[in-house]
């Protein structure tokens, strides 16, 4: 069962600044909404820095090299997109 949609579970979805105002916290179906409490590529970079297996999804390229840098894969946002269509 994957209950994250296309992906291998878990998938973290971190919010930043107004944008947490989109989701509470929370875990369901493989998904965890996680919110930024400063920048959001702080807490994704801390992220990859605690769990080197993560595939982050991103097209900027200075958190980009953040990750590689925790030894973390970065892949970019058509990878994601090739991941939820047919």
């Amino acid at each position: 069962m994957v209950a994250a949609g296309r992906l291998d579970p878990p998938v973290t979805l971190v919010l930043e600044s107004q944008s947490r105002a989109g989701a509470d916290e929370a875990e369901a179906d493989g998904v965890e909404v996680v919110h930024a409490p400063g920048e959001g590529d702080d807490t994704i970079a801390a992220i990859a820095e605690a769990h080197c297996w993560v595939i982050v999804v991103t097209a900027d390229r200075e958190l980009a090299e953040r990750v590689r840098a925790a030894n973390a894969e970065v892949v970019g946002p058509s990878w994601l997109l090739d991941q939820l269509l047919d």
